[in-house]
């Protein structure tokens, strides 16, 4: 084995160990394409996803891909999550993208899409069951130009914290 090889086996060895021990993993993610590349305040975007594991905490993300026909530097998004006995948490979050010059947060992609993914809930799941969590665009303009698509992602933690 060379030892360019070598190093490099070595550096994945390393980043899945250190991976390993961090203690959370990505339950959960999926996105949704957006129509248009706009996305409507009468668009809901549903996510469904089924918690076995009750004793874990869950860090909830919302994604976003843009692109630079978006408008603003922030947005603002109600979120509802229902449990499968029925019970509903609902609430809204404003989501920074741009720094006050107007250069986008989120990693770019391509050049024309810039990619967020930004936290908003912190919880422990009482009942196992297949929850739903909603997004729906909370800002002013009825279509927000230059949104491709929408996700969820869930991280699945190890402790208390």
């Amino acid at each position: 084995m060379t030892k360019s090889r070598w190093f490099f086996s070595a550096l994945i060895a390393v980043n899945l160990l250190l991976y390993s021990c961090n203690g959370e993993e990505i339950y959960f993610q999926k996105f949704q394409k957006i129509e248009d590349v706009s996305w409507n305040a009468k668009d809901p975007k549903f996510f469904d996803f089924d918690i076995v594991d009750t004793t874990k905490l869950y860090e909830f993300y919302f994604n976003l891909r843009n692109n630079n026909d978006y408008g603003y530097g922030n947005m603002f998004v109600f979120w509802s999550l229902q449990s499968p006995d029925g019970r509903t948490k609902t609430d809204t979050a404003q989501f920074i993208l741009a720094k006050p010059n107007g250069q986008w947060l989120g990693k770019s992609a391509s050049g024309t899409v810039i990619e967020n993914s930004m936290y908003f809930l912190k919880t422990k799941l009482p009942t196992r069951g297949v929850y739903s969590l909603v997004f729906t665009q909370g800002m002013r303009e009825e279509n927000l130009e230059g949104v491709k698509d929408v996700g969820l992602k869930i991280m699945k933690k190890d402790g208390t914290n």
